[in-house]
C-alpha cells in the first residue's frame, strides 16, 4: 500500500472554469460580434459596391464629374426620344414631371433643344440611400443625341 500524497508533493492545486461559464462567453461574444457586424455591415458594403443610377440601355457617357463638395454627376446621350427615356426612370420607381406643352399642340414649337422632364427616386439597401435627379432634354442634333440628360446622385447613410 502506497502512502497517502500531500498537495505539496503533487503540486499546486488548480482551479478549473466551468463549462457552462465557457459556453456563456462564447455565445455572448458572438452575439456581440453579430450586432457590430450588422452596424457595419451596409456602410462597408456601399463603400466596396456603391450603388448606381440606372441608366437606360445604349446611353452613351459624354461626361462624369464628381466633385469634392455637392452631388457627383453624368451626362448621358441616346438615340431615344426624351419621353421614352423619361418613361424608363418612372419604370425604375421615379417620379416624372413632364414639361407642359402647348395646348393644342403635339410638338414643340421651338427649334432646338427644350426640356421634356425632371424626374426624381431614391432606393435603399443595406443602410444606404441613394437618391438621384434626371434633368431630360431632346431637340439635339441627330448626330448629338437627339436626347441628352444630366443623373445627380445623391448617397446617404441611414
Amino acid at each position: 500500500m502506497e502512502p497517502p500524497t500531500t498537495a505539496s508533493e503533487t503540486g499546486p492545486s488548480r482551479r478549473r472554469v466551468p463549462m457552462w461559464l465557457i459556453i456563456v462567453s462564447m455565445v455572448v461574444g458572438l452575439l456581440l460580434s453579430a450586432l457590430i457586424l450588422s452596424r457595419v455591415a451596409g456602410p462597408l458594403y456601399g463603400l466596396l459596391f456603391p450603388l448606381d443610377v440606372p441608366v437606360p440601355d445604349g446611353a452613351q457617357e459624354i461626361e462624369h464629374v464628381k466633385p469634392d463638395k455637392g452631388a457627383e454627376y453624368w451626362i448621358y446621350r441616346t438615340t431615344e426620344s426624351g419621353e421614352a427615356v423619361a418613361v424608363f426612370y418612372e419604370q425604375e420607381g421615379g417620379t416624372c414631371y413632364f414639361t407642359p406643352k402647348p395646348v393644342g399642340e403635339t410638338e414643340f414649337p421651338v427649334e432646338g433643344p427644350y426640356s421634356v422632364a425632371q424626374c426624381s427616386g431614391t432606393e435603399e439597401f443595406a443602410g444606404l440611400g441613394l437618391s438621384w435627379e434626371v434633368f431630360i432634354h431632346t431637340g439635339y442634333p441627330e448626330a448629338e443625341g437627339p436626347t441628352i440628360f444630366r443623373i445627380y446622385k445623391y448617397s446617404e447613410v441611414n
